[in-house]
C-alpha cells in the first residue's frame, strides 16, 4: 500500500510511528516547511517530500494521513477524495458542520474509506465500557459527566498555530481535547445530543510575546501584543435524546495534568467510569455492592491506540467488506455539529442551543 502523510509535526510523527509499527512504509510526506520535512523524511525513511500536494503525488497514493492544523483539513481532504484517495484525518474533521457534512457525503459517494483519529476508543477499558452500557443489565443512562484537563496552555507558553484563528479556528479546548471526550460519550452510549449550554473563556485575551513565548504580563514594556480569543477552558451542559443530562469540564491550563480524561456514566442499574491516567483500569458499581475495578494487563498506550485504528482502516481498504469498527467521517460530522452548537451557545451567554437529532444523515 502506498501511503502519504501531510504535515510533519508531533501528530504526524505519531502517525508515522504507528504506520511503521504495522509493517508499512510512508512513501510521501508533504509539508510547507521543507527543512522540517527533510528531518521528518530522514527520521522515518521516507524517500519523497514536497511542499504542495499535487495531482502527480496523489496518483501514486492509496491512502493519505492528514496531520495539519484543522483550518486546512477541509480543502486537503476534499482534494484527496476527489482523486479517489482513502483518507485518515486528525480531529477535528473540519471547523464547520457544513464542511464536515460535505466531506462525509463525498467520501460515501465515491465509496472511499474514511476515518477520524478519535483514538481513545481503542483503549481496552473503553471498549469494555461500551459493552457494559449497551447491555440491558446497565439500564437507561441517566447522568453523564466527565472532564478533560491538560496543563500545556498555561502561561508562559510558546506561541504557535494553536492560538491563531486562521490555523486553528475559533475554538481550542473544545475542539482539541473536548472533541475526544464528546466522541467517547457518543461511542459509549450511542445517544444523540439535543441541546447544549456552554461557557467558554480565554482568561488572558491580551498576551505579551517575548522571544516567541507568550506571557501574562509584559516584563520589559517592549513585548509584542498578541490576542488569543479561543477557549482556555469550557464548562458545557448537555441534554440527551433519552432524557439523560450531562456536564463536562475542559481545561488546557490545569497545572499538573498531562493528559487527564475522565468519564462516568450513571445508569438506572449501575455506573461505569474510566480515567485515562489509569488507562488499564475500569470501574463499575451497583448500589449496595461497592466498586468493582477490572484491570486490563495489556492495555495499550496512546501510540498503540492510533496503531489499532490505522490497522482497521488498512484492513478495510484491502478487503472492502470489513465492518467499520473505527470512527469515520460521520463521527467527525456529528462532532462538528456539537462544536458549532457549543460555540453558538457561548456567544449567547450560555443560552441553550438545539441540535437536530443526529444520525439521520
Amino acid at each position: 500500500m502506498n501511503i502519504g502523510i501531510i504535515g510533519c509535526g508531533l501528530t504526524a510523527n505519531l502517525h508515522a510511528h504507528a504506520i511503521q509499527s504495522l509493517g508499512y512504509n510512508v512513501k510521501w510526506v508533504i509539508a510547507t516547511n521543507q527543512a522540517s520535512a527533510k528531518v521528518f523524511s530522514e527520521k522515518w525513511g521516507v524517500n519523497n517530500h514536497a511542499q504542495i500536494l499535487s495531482d502527480n503525488i496523489l496518483s501514486q497514493l492509496d491512502c493519505i494521513h492528514i496531520c495539519t492544523p484543522p483550518a486546512f483539513h477541509y480543502e486537503l481532504v476534499k482534494q484527496c477524495l476527489l482523486k479517489g484517495i482513502h483518507v485518515v484525518c486528525e480531529k477535528p474533521l473540519s471547523l464547520s458542520k457544513k464542511e464536515a457534512k460535505e466531506l462525509m457525503h463525498l467520501a460515501n459517494k465515491n465509496q472511499l474509506i474514511n476515518a477520524v483519529n478519535f483514538n481513545n476508543r481503542f483503549y481496552e477499558a473503553c471498549e469494555k465500557a461500551r459493552l457494559i452500557i449497551q447491555n440491558n443489565d446497565f439500564g437507561k443512562p441517566l447522568l453523564i459527566h466527565g472532564s478533560y484537563q491538560q496543563e500545556f496552555h498555561a502561561l508562559p507558553e510558546p506561541y504557535s498555530w494553536r492560538y491563531q484563528s486562521k490555523s486553528a479556528g475559533s475554538l481550542r479546548a473544545t475542539s482539541e481535547i473536548g472533541s475526544h471526550l464528546l466522541d467517547l460519550i457518543h461511542y459509549w452510549t450511542d445517544l444523540n445530543v439535543i441541546e447544549v449550554s456552554a461557557n467558554l473563556t480565554s482568561f488572558k485575551p491580551v498576551r505579551y510575546l517575548n522571544k516567541g513565548v507568550m506571557l501574562a504580563e509584559d516584563p520589559q514594556d517592549d513585548s509584542e501584543k498578541v490576542y488569543v480569543f479561543s477557549d482556555d477552558a469550557a464548562i458545557i451542559s448537555i441534554k440527551f435524546e433519552n432524557g439523560a443530562i450531562g456536564n463536562i469540564v475542559l481545561s488546557e491550563i490545569s497545572h499538573g495534568r498531562s493528559n487527564s480524561l475522565k468519564l462516568e456514566i450513571v445508569g438506572e442499574k449501575q455506573s461505569v467510569w474510566w480515567d485515562s491516567e489509569k488507562s488499564n483500569c475500569l470501574n463499575t458499581a451497583k448500589k449496595g455492592e461497592g466498586i468493582t475495578q477490572s484491570i486490563n494487563a495489556f492495555s495499550p498506550n496512546y501510540s498503540n491506540t492510533i496503531s489499532e485504528l490505522i490497522q482497521l482502516v488498512y484492513s478495510d481498504i484491502s478487503s472492502k467488506d470489513s465492518p467499520k469498527a473505527y470512527p469515520t467521517f460521520r463521527d467527525g460530522y456529528l462532532n462538528a455539529c456539537l462544536c458549532d452548537a457549543i460555540y453558538e451557545s457561548s456567544k449567547n451567554n450560555g443560552a441553550w442551543v438545539s441540535l437536530e437529532v443526529q444520525g439521520h444523515e
